[in-house]
């Protein structure tokens, strides 16, 4: 059973819709019609799958109508009913959250369904993403861990406040600098080999001296994967690191039994790749700031 509120002034509009949905569903739908936005409202947040809006309503015109609605409901997906002269605004209104959007007089039962169907799975693969997004910040900072992303030209697009901490900077005096300023010149080789499209060592750990403010070394524990987006085009990479200068005199053996209690190293850096990965297939990874921050 598919629960669906319309929110649409036009009768002749709505019956319309109501006999395209009894094609495709059957009886297994429920149509809930409102001819107002302040009808709508008391209704949406009862348990609708999803909303056809009318931008045009006796009280409320164009995208003043989405905001409202879609500020009372934001997990609800609307699909925007339009005429012909509004389809601009239609669009705009999708770029600012709406699902989808459909011609008022040039929708077949095919075409509403299709668009239903896909309204209702995007919304909650978004919703999803947003979920996951802010449970891995709140891992990314209470771990001890480091960890720090860059774009295509090495800039600095996120840093947790441990990688701050580590080399005694701020978060504001590390974003948006080149990487390498932080890192000693004889180790720039090493993390250079981790960035290229043919590393073969992807999710390997390696050491790194970084620089501290006052340019004492610091040597970290360091894992990273480049990103690529839907075009294989190579956008940047994250990485995790630990700081393991107390370590560096230690026997080996003795070093890698405390490395090996690092789990969350290791287990971070498969989860936030994870993370990244849809945002990637939705070509939204250039903006790490606004994700992670």
């Amino acid at each position: 059973m598919i629960r669906v509120m319309l929110v649409e002034d036009n009768q002749g509009d709505a019956l319309i819709l109501k006999e395209m949905l009894k094609e495709i569903y059957n009886s297994q739908f429920e149509l809930v019609h409102f001819k107002r936005v302040d009808e709508g409202l008391e209704h949406v947040n009862e348990d609708f799958d999803i909303k056809l809006l009318d931008l045009n309503l006796p009280d409320s015109h164009g995208i003043v109508t989405f905001n409202t609605m879609n500020t009372h409901a934001p997990e609800l997906p609307i699909i925007i009913l339009t005429g012909l002269n509004d389809e601009d605004l239609a669009i705009n209104i999708v770029s600012e959250g709406a699902q989808d959007y459909l011609v008022k007089g040039h929708i077949d039962k095919q075409l509403l369904s299709k668009s239903i169907k896909y309204s209702i799975e995007r919304k909650k693969i978004t919703t999803e993403l947003r979920n996951n997004e802010e449970r891995y910040r709140l891992m990314v900072e209470k771990i001890e861990s480091g960890l720090f992303m860059i774009d295509s030209n090495n800039k600095i697009t996120y840093v947790n406040n441990s990688v701050a901490h580590m080399l005694g900077y701020s978060i504001t005096e590390m974003m948006n600098q080149d990487v390498f300023r932080f890192i000693d010149k004889s180790c720039k080789k090493v993390f250079k080999k981790y960035l290229t499209p043919d590393n073969k060592n992807i999710g390997q750990t390696y050491e790194l001296q970084f620089l501290n403010k006052d340019q004492s070394p610091v040597w970290v524990l360091m894992s990273t994967n480049p990103l690529y987006n839907i075009n294989n085009e190579y956008i940047g990479a994250i990485s995790i690191m630990t700081d393991i200068n107390a370590r560096k005199g230690m026997e080996k053996s003795i070093m890698d039994a405390m490395i090996e209690k690092d789990k969350d190293f290791f287990d971070i850096m498969g989860n936030m790749v994870e993370a990244v990965k849809p945002l990637i297939l939705e070509e939204q990874v250039e903006d790490f700031k606004s994700k992670f921050t």
